[in-house]
């Protein structure tokens, strides 16, 4: 049997890329109509992103700054509602789908290549992903076209990929600095190819750091100026409450990756990383390998000694994802593919109604966490339910102790013209919002005060007069909610400090 003429593999090949594309995109129109449809609330950390995006910098409390200037810009085009805030991330994990096409099929083949696509935008934890505006959602896209760069670089020299390679780099250092995982990957990559190590004396790999190094050297000078604050938060992270051995911690951390990539995808990763010293396992396969391994290997570690989110290794998706397809795809394992796609629909279409239907979903049998949406609700109602106290009140000044509150308040009275400030939490900023957004003397009174404390001894330490406004309760949920306690402060007597614990009276 001859094999397939060159033209008409290159016209397979363009068909099956032109089916992939279309396929993703219409996946991303479905992903933006249940954004709009969505009754989900913003949650409070993509609340704190929208609030960054209001006053553009190269840094911020605890990221870089990307995430904030991509917000911005989706502002012009469709304003500042939940759906406009959260329509990046579909539309870039797009971008992170043909990226991995790409990939997969420099790397492997187009079928690979389709097979790739489909799979990473059907896998569970990217599905949750594209419903909220997050870091990771910019992180895996620069991920995805770094990866693109290097293994065009790995062919030959090219200055377009070498440049490519800097730029995405840079990007994904001001997205998270979880990028620098990248470069963990490269070194492994090194350790064991021959190609991956003379590329290392390639010229254009080291313009191509430069560039990175270049590109993120405002957001460095940024936090200079500001006591290294995002490093120190960033460490905070790392050490948590202190490292103790948690070896429970880490055995968890590796089971929520099951959730994040998807039951199978993950399964088929912890196989092949088992057989990896196998014959049948090739160099492209390794390459791939050499990317996803430090980012889960770190993690799992550090998970060990004090725990670790389930998306502190996202970066491991990306090469994950291309290197379970092309094994199963070469072992014509097309069931395990089939079922993964089927998983990933069953949980898009849930993901779609449960959006839809957020306020009204309750399981009872769960008991205190029967509400499963109960976590991302109620915030509106709390912007709503001070707003209507601030105006009774006549209070130019609302203010609010928590980082969820603050940021809620700040999105959700948007349109008013009182100012929402932080209650000071001591001599070191505890968010963004002690830095811009602090309560200080400019503060015009009556201040209405918001808060999950119900006592005035510790607010009677710095107001003369506070008067409570009584309690009130925003629903998240058919049977949960948050209850809060307003004050109207006015008269203050001196600098503010931190209200201390919710006591009836002053410690001491």
């Amino acid at each position: 049997m001859t094999s397939p003429s060159p033209a008409l593999s290159r016209g397979r090949a363009a068909y099956g890329f032109a089916v992939a594309a279309a396929i993703l995109a219409a996946l991303t129109a479905v992903r933006l109509i249940g954004l709009k449809l969505s009754t989900v609330d913003l949650f409070f950390d993509e609340a704190q992103y929208w609030a960054w995006s209001r006053e553009l910098a190269f840094g911020y409390f605890s990221k870089p700054p990307l995430l904030a200037w991509i917000i911005a810009a989706t502002d012009p085009l469709c304003g500042s509602g939940e759906a406009c805030v959260r329509s990046a991330s579909p539309v870039l994990y797009l971008g992170t789908g043909l990226l991995a096409y790409a990939t997969a099929r420099e790397l492997y083949d187009a079928q690979t290549a389709f097979w790739t696509a489909l799979t990473l935008a059907l896998a569970t934890g990217v599905i949750f992903s594209t419903r909220i505006i997050s870091t990771d959602v910019p992180l895996l896209f620069c991920w995805a076209l770094a990866l693109l760069a290097y293994v065009k670089l790995l062919r030959g020299p090219d200055w377009r990929w070498a440049l490519t390679l800097g730029i995405a780099l840079g990007l994904g250092l001001l997205a998270k600095y979880a990028m620098a995982y990248f470069l963990l990957g490269v070194a492994v990559a090194a350790a064991f190819d021959r190609s991956a190590r003379v590329l290392l004396r390639n010229p254009q790999v080291w313009v191509a750091l430069a560039v990175a190094v270049l590109m993120l050297a405002p957001n460095v000078v940024w936090n200079i100026s500001n006591g290294f604050i995002t490093l120190k938060h960033t460490g905070d992270n790392i050490s948590g409450g202190g490292l103790d051995f948690r070896p429970l911690k880490a055995l968890e951390f590796v089971l929520s990756q099951f959730a994040v990539f998807g039951p199978l995808l993950f399964a088929g990763f912890l196989a092949i990383l088992v057989r990896a010293g196998r014959a049948q396992f090739g160099r492209k396969d390794r390459l791939m390998l050499a990317f996803a391994i430090p980012p889960l290997a770190i993690v799992t570690a550090l998970a060990f000694f004090r725990g670790a989110n389930a998306n502190w290794a996202a970066p491991a998706f990306i090469s994950a994802v291309i290197l379970v397809t092309a094994v199963w795809v070469r072992q014509h394992r097309w069931r395990w593919i089939q079922a993964t796609l089927a998983i990933g629909a069953a949980v898009q279409v849930t993901l779609l109604i449960g959006d839809a239907m957020a306020y009204r979903i309750t399981l009872p049998v769960l008991g205190p966490k029967a509400d499963l949406y109960q976590r991302t609700l109620g915030w509106r109602g709390l912007g709503e339910a001070v707003r209507s106290r601030a105006r009774e009140a006549g209070a130019p000044t609302i203010a609010a102790e928590g980082r969820a509150e603050l940021a809620s308040l700040t999105y959700y009275l948007r349109d008013e013209p009182r100012r929402v400030v932080s209650w000071p939490a001591g001599a070191q900023a505890h968010s963004q919002f002690d830095i811009t957004q602090g309560l200080d003397a400019k503060a015009a009174e009556p201040v209405l005060f918001v808060s999950q404390c119900p006592f005035t001894a510790r607010l009677l330490r710095y107001y003369r007069n506070v008067t409570p406004l009584g309690q009130f309760k925003a629903s998240s949920g058919p049977s949960s909610g948050r209850s809060y306690d307003v004050f109207k402060l006015a008269g203050r007597s001196g600098p503010l400090g931190p209200l201390g614990p919710c006591v009836a009276a002053p410690p001491g």
